[in-house]
């Protein structure tokens, strides 16, 4: 644990040396490798998630980022308040919105196709917005990305890994890690995170053997490929090949890609079901002839 050997207690209050405002720790809500987040409750009752980091550099590069894709639809928290304080182990932090939802990897097998299709959509669409201000995620991963089952919103969470394009990838996971299979630098790139898409999309199909971390880079390459073709759903498979393939390598190309796939419980646009025409055709047929019949029966005709 990087900020302090215990995280702070439930009910502790963090006083801001410069704002006054003060903020009640009602728990953790995740660590991280330059840092510890918290769920806390302003003064005014305001509810938010404090970030405390080691340095103040740390907390003012990742405040900037937050301004930097603040907006109406950025997927990332938005920035409340950036402070110090004299309580040690809340030194340096800022206060960002508290996302609800659940991580992917718990909401993702109770989501229907067309549900989890719209999911990867959407955090397709949240990198496109990011990569727009020439910045890569880095750290793409389940445990980063919420979804809030209730409206299919999603969030991202944790900008600690943003980084300009170009700039060295400070931290990441390695099975979402594309440099970790021999797929590209560890460079911040729009290609670094559709890469780190795919290798999210397979972990949620699929484990990886424990054998992973023992393979060569083109081993882990092979294997890659051997999930996507025996593990990954069949309407799905044709868009990771393409980003393997490198035929896709920015955001909007995938999101072009996803959205034509076509999965089993989404209704198809742009083709009428002639089933149903076929069924209304035969009972209006059936009527008319009933009718024409009756009609003769009569000498109506």
């Amino acid at each position: 644990m990087t900020v302090s050997t215990r995280p702070l207690a439930p009910g502790t209050w963090v006083v801001g040396k410069w704002t006054h405002r003060r903020w009640r720790i009602r728990g953790v809500l995740g660590t991280g490798a330059n840092g510890i987040v918290y769920a806390v409750e302003r003064d005014d009752g305001l509810p938010g998630a404090m970030k405390v980091c080691e340095t103040a550099g740390q907390v003012a590069f990742e405040w900037s980022l937050l301004n930097l894709v603040r907006g109406p639809g950025s997927p990332f928290p938005a920035p409340q308040q950036i402070d110090d304080s004299d309580r040690p182990g809340a030194r340096y932090f800022y206060v960002m919105e508290r996302i609800s939802g659940r991580p992917l990897d718990k909401a993702w097998p109770a989501l229907a196709p067309a549900a989890r299709k719209e999911v990867m959509l959407r955090i397709v669409e949240g990198l496109a917005a990011l990569h727009a201000t020439g910045h890569a995620f880095c750290d793409v991963k389940p445990q980063n990305v919420l979804v809030q089952e209730a409206t299919g919103q999603v969030r991202f969470v944790d900008p600690g890994g943003v980084t300009p394009f170009g700039k060295a990838v400070r931290q990441f996971t390695p099975t979402t890690d594309g440099a970790f299979f021999g797929l590209c630098d560890r460079r911040a790139s729009a290609l670094y995170d559709v890469f780190a898409v795919m290798l999210m999309a397979v972990s949620l199909e699929a484990q990886w053997p424990a054998t992973l971390y023992d393979l060569p880079p083109e081993r882990r390459r092979e294997l890659l490929g051997r999930m996507v073709a025996d593990k990954m759903d069949g309407a799905w498979r044709p868009v990771w090949n393409r980003v393997l393939r490198r035929e896709i390598g920015d955001a909007p190309s995938l999101r072009a890609a996803i959205a034509a796939v076509r999965v089993k419980d989404e209704p198809k646009t742009g083709h009428r079901d002639w089933t149903a025409t076929f069924m209304w055709a035969s009972l209006a047929s059936a009527v008319v002839s009933t009718a024409c019949a009756w009609a003769l029966y009569l000498g109506l005709l």
